[in-house]
């Protein structure tokens, strides 16, 4: 009977642990506004200013870059951010940083390691 319960404790442990970061969760509803973005270590050329996001308590987000405009949902689990836009395949960058007033996402674009840095509006 103990090592039945003390399967049952893990299995809760680990269940919790997997189930993501509440406070990411917290921290990261409200607007954001791109401030810097590097690729594979330089300062890159993207529209940095132009970049932003909006995250909603309910799960939907929106994402702007320069004229382009996306929405959809999104989840956080393990320190990364998972977003399903509208009629589209998820997609998946690691949260570097997450504070009240700042984040960092960790991207992957063909290869490419690229880090964008956000500021609360």
């Amino acid at each position: 009977m103990k090592c039945l319960t003390t399967m049952v404790a893990s299995f809760i442990l680990v269940f919790i642990i997997s189930c993501g970061n509440t406070e990411n969760n917290k921290l990261i509803i409200g607007n954001w506004q791109g401030v810097q973005w590097v690729v594979g270590g330089q300062p890159s050329e993207n529209m940095t200013s132009q970049t932003s996001f909006s995250f909603d308590s309910t799960g939907v987000y929106s994402y702007q870059y320069g004229s382009n405009k996306e929405t959809g949902t999104y989840k956080i689990a393990n320190d990364e951010l998972y977003t399903t836009p509208n009629n589209e395949l998820e997609m998946m960058v690691k949260i570097i940083k997450l504070t009240a007033d700042s984040m960092v996402f960790e991207m992957n674009r063909g290869g490419q390691s690229e880090e964008l840095t956000l500021i609360r509006k």
